[in-house]
């Protein structure tokens, strides 16, 4: 099967590597931060690295109270379309997936509300291809118009 101990190495150290991206966390938040970006350009965070000014966006800032804006976007999800809540902790994150109306492609989106700030951190990534032409961008600015209101 293998010819040498250096090919069993080798498939051994991908099938761990890829044991590990399985059993990687996906998506949520970990010590007051949500995931990072994949260094394809079809995904944008508030919290991406600060060198990475390709996925980087601003948190979306809101001057309601917290549970104001956390019922707003709520609401505005539950009552989309092509929409399904995958998580939601009532006040502090929701994470949905989005759904393309013509191919169905689908999009993760997390949002999460922490505690001390009047801002919302968010991270938007297209789960199919490489590119999103800038749908990520456009929705995170949906957003901040959406919690701008009074």
């Amino acid at each position: 099967m293998f010819s040498n101990l250096g090919d069993m190495e080798s498939a051994l150290s991908v099938f761990f590597i890829c044991c590990m991206s399985v059993l990687s966390p996906l998506s949520g938040v970990t010590e007051g931060e949500l995931r990072g970006c994949p260094p394809s350009p079809n995904c944008v965070s508030s919290q991406s690295m600060q060198y990475n000014f390709i996925h980087k966006v601003d948190p979306i800032t809101y001057t309601t109270t917290k549970q104001v804006a956390y019922e707003r976007i709520s609401k505005y999800f539950h009552e989309s379309e092509n929409i399904w809540i995958s998580e939601e902790k009532e006040g502090e994150y929701i994470r949905v997936i989005f759904f393309t109306k013509v191919f169905r492609f689908p999009d993760r989106v997390e949002i999460y509300f922490p505690e001390d700030k009047q801002e919302a951190q968010i991270r938007s990534q297209s789960i199919l291809g490489l590119w999103d032409i800038f749908a990520n961008r456009r929705r995170v600015n949906q957003f901040r118009e959406l919690l701008a209101k009074e």
